[in-house]
């Protein structure tokens, strides 16, 4: 999962209405259709050639107000941004199997790029074993299956930190793990879960870390094997949290020197005030696409205003197109910029935060989240802000890129926008609706015809919802979906802030009580379109964002019926149980549905080469970048 956000933009003529297949694809024992057969994703992307000048300087925007805050990829929900988890962390270590492509929007398995040989299941498919390749760190020694197993034993002794941990996963069905030489490891489990799931889900997760520099629980403490207790476990993840944190030293840590992906931060000044990055390549990667530019640096921008105007004056070689800005392309085509649309792997909605005290109880009621369903006009949205740049949201699974994944029920609006139909579901629950007022409950009680359980009399629909600022289509959006809540009687009180202020507050109450909630955090929250992004778990099987108690279930959403499928998602051998859960979640309302924006609307620089696809998980790819003579 990826808590995502990005400049968005319009989706050029002649891009296909996102349509589901025409056929299913079966899952689980049929992997070799999801590319888990090495020779289906071995594609090579395209290199420099004749008239390539190798070396030189390439800058890439970061997203407005979204500077880099954490380097360690053990993360939590509030720091699994692209800002971290894609333009960053990946480019250092490289996870044990890589998901997207370069030539390809495709969100699904790439065994080019993986540091191990696909997965090799046995004992009636509950023991997995992964052999790694030959893979060096950036001091030449050996990526070996002990630094496979510290990552591991973090990751087990610290869940409640991980950004992608939900009860009952893949996590905590573990028996047993070996690594009976330095380029085998294998997981026992339990249970034989859907080995789609397991690869999208769990083993994409698995990070290798230099246990010879890291296993350790302060700065003057010698490494060591503290990993092998939980108690040690917990004390290593203490202090190397504790050093991600502190973003000024990052240049300067060692820490963070020993990598083995294809870049390294530069040395003293990889890290500047602000947020901006420079890496340089690490000359000891071994691994396919070796950098050929000699120094790829991540530019910060406290706007998408800034950032185009940095566009136009020259100073970013990949840039963006902010969406209010699109009738401008004609005149940076002209600049020589090539414009690339972006969409993502992603969803996008209206965060509900159940555990607020005073409004938890009115969010409770499934008509009432019905209601404010349906004056969320998705189709306009799309059409007069995105500039059609964008794809309805209509449950838990994208529509767009195509997937397998999608249930062709999911494919259709189930609450269209209607303002008769929300004004109906009010009345029809005890609700009186005032001309030009706002609706006040004058039925009480919890019945079918009654406000809900602890809606007291007097009630009035009032309820605050806080956005990202500085995102001019938001704005376009919340103001509009303020103006007709209103025509039904819901006084939307709407606020805005900075993106990591509006995703803290969307975390305030995470596995808190009412008890504990405060009643100043907010009801509704919108923090970016796409909101959500299923990297790096690319299976969309709802524990983590849905499930009860999910790592990054920001409004503790709750419901036993959605529990058990999300449970029978994790095992079961074909689409059905996913189908299953997403209809259901579809119909639940955990959250507002709300139209997923492309990503963003790239601009490059004639100069720039080698960016085949902008893949749907995120990630960048500058080692395969070169600047053109």
């Amino acid at each position: 999962m990826r808590i995502s956000r990005g400049a968005r933009g319009r989706w050029p003529a002649g891009r296909p209405s996102p349509r589901p297949s025409s056929h299913r694809w079966r899952l689980g024992t049929a992997l070799s259709t999801l590319c888990l057969v090495a020779s289906a994703c071995s594609g090579s992307p395209a290199r420099a050639g004749a008239g390539v000048e190798k070396g030189g300087v390439v800058t890439f925007a970061e997203q407005p107000g979204s500077p880099p805050t954490y380097i360690f990829p053990l993360y939590n929900g509030a720091n699994s941004g692209n800002n971290n988890i894609t333009y960053l962390q990946p480019l250092l270590w490289r996870p044990l199997y890589w998901f997207g492509h370069v030539h390809s929007a495709a969100a699904t398995f790439n065994a080019r790029l993986s540091l191990a040989l696909p997965p090799v299941f046995s004992n009636g498919g509950k023991t997995v074993t992964m052999r790694l390749e030959h893979v060096t760190w950036s001091d030449g020694r050996p990526v070996t299956s002990r630094d496979i197993l510290f990552w591991m034993n973090l990751l087990r002794a610290n869940t409640d930190e991980w950004g992608l941990y939900a009860p009952g996963d893949w996590i905590t069905h573990i028996v047993s793990m070996a690594d009976p030489n330095p380029r085998t490891f294998s997981i026992t489990f339990n249970v034989a879960y859907n080995r789609t799931y397991l690869l999208y889900n769990g083993l994409s997760e698995i990070t290798p870390l230099p246990r010879f520099s890291w296993d350790k629980t302060c700065g003057s403490c010698a490494v060591g094997n503290a990993d092998m207790t939980p108690a040690g476990a917990r004390g290593v993840y203490t202090y190397l949290n504790s050093q991600s944190v502190s973003l000024n030293t990052w240049a300067t840590n060692p820490l963070w020197q020993i990598v083995d992906g294809p870049w390294r931060l530069e040395p003293k000044i990889g890290y500047e005030t602000g947020g901006r990055l420079t890496f340089i390549p690490n000359t000891r990667y071994n691994g396919p696409d070796k950098p050929t530019i000699a120094k790829f640096i991540e530019l910060p921008f406290t706007s998408a205003t800034s950032e185009y105007s940095a566009l136009l004056g020259g100073e970013v070689d990949y840039g963006y197109v902010p969406t209010v800005d699109v009738p401008q392309i004609p005149t940076l085509r002209a600049k020589g910029y090539k414009i690339i649309p972006w969409a993502e792997w992603g969803i996008t909605f209206i965060g509900l935060n159940y555990s607020n005290p005073v409004y938890g109880p009115l969010l409770d009621q499934l008509y009432l989240r019905q209601a404010l369903q349906h004056l969320i006009d998705e189709p306009a949205y799309i059409k007069a802000f995105l500039y059609g740049y964008g794809d309805p949201t209509y449950g838990p699974v994208p529509v767009y890129p195509p997937s397998p994944f999608l249930a062709p029920a999911t494919t259709k609006d189930p609450d269209p926008y209607s303002l008769g139909t929300a004004r109906q579901l009010l009345l029809s629950h005890g609700w009186t609706i005032p001309p030009g007022g706002v609706a006040s409950c004058t039925r009480p009680g919890a019945g079918p015809s009654q406000c809900g359980s602890g809606i007291e009399r007097g009630t009035v629909l009032r309820l605050p919802l806080l956005y990202t600022s500085g995102v001019p289509e938001l704005t376009l959006e919340i103001t509009e979906l303020r103006s007709v809540a209103a025509t039904v009687g819901i006084q939307l009180q709407v606020s805005q802030a900075a993106e990591g202020a509006v995703l803290s507050a969307s975390y305030a109450c995470i596995g808190e009580s009412p008890a504990k909630c405060p009643a100043s955090s907010t009801a509704l929250s919108l923090i970016s379109s796409p909101v959500y992004t299923y990297v790096p778990t690319y299976y969309p099987s709802g524990g983590a964002l849905f499930g009860t108690g999910g790592s990054t279930n920001g409004g503790n959403f709750s419901d036993s019926r959605l529990d058990a499928l999300i449970a029978q998602v994790r095992t079961a051998h074909s689409v059905s149980s996913l189908y299953a859960y997403q209809e259901l979640a579809a119909r639940l309302l955990p959250v507002l549905w709300f139209p997923n924006a492309d990503y963003q609307i790239s601009a490059l620089d004639a100069q720039l080469g080698g960016v085949a696809a902008q893949d749907s998980t995120g990630h960048i790819y500058p080692e395969t970048w070169f600047l053109r003579g």
